[in-house]
């Protein structure tokens, strides 16, 4: 009987690590309405901006997203299955009267500005964990992609 259960043991610990070697490289699309679409990166997707939209293009299918629609798109590994780790986004990103709030970074993290045309605007390194605060107030009005803990928000400044 203890010969049988740990054969069993072991054969399910054997084919859980299997089937987590499945998990594959990702870009994740989400949307405010709760939708997310993924896109395998061995599909090559060529992701662009073009105008208010966000455009995902590999061999098999074209999506255009409207910006104004998307939270955030990021690069996980995600199973084929479906079947993932809840993942908890580790910041939360806000912005009001010009001022870029960013919460529950990590020390040690990064935290970059973009404009829509992927220029690099600002950076900054958290040499502490907690809330940090950045005026925006001289950049021109537009939308700016800000990349904090390797997930990316979009940001309007009116």
């Amino acid at each position: 009987m203890t010969k049988r259960f740990l054969f069993l043991f072991f054969y399910v610990a054997i084919a859980i690590g299997a089937w987590a070697d499945k998990a594959e490289n990702t870009l994740v699309v989400k949307t405010k309405n709760g939708a997310e679409t993924a896109f395998i990166l061995k599909d090559k997707p060529n992701v662009t901006f073009e105008g208010t939209d966000l455009k995902v293009v590999t061999e098999k299918e074209t999506i255009t997203f409207a910006l104004s629609d998307v939270l955030r798109f990021t690069y996980i590994k995600k199973n084929p299955s479906g079947i993932d780790e809840k993942v908890v986004d580790p910041t939360e990103v806000g912005y009001k009267d010009g001022v870029l709030v960013i919460s529950q970074l990590k020390q040690g993290a990064f935290v970059d500005i973009y404009s829509l045309d992927g220029k690099l605007l600002r950076q900054l390194t958290a040499h502490h964990s907690g809330t940090y605060r950045l005026n925006l107030s001289e950049l021109p009005k537009g939308v700016y992609l800000v990349k904090a803990d390797n997930i990316t928000y979009k940001i309007m400044k009116p």
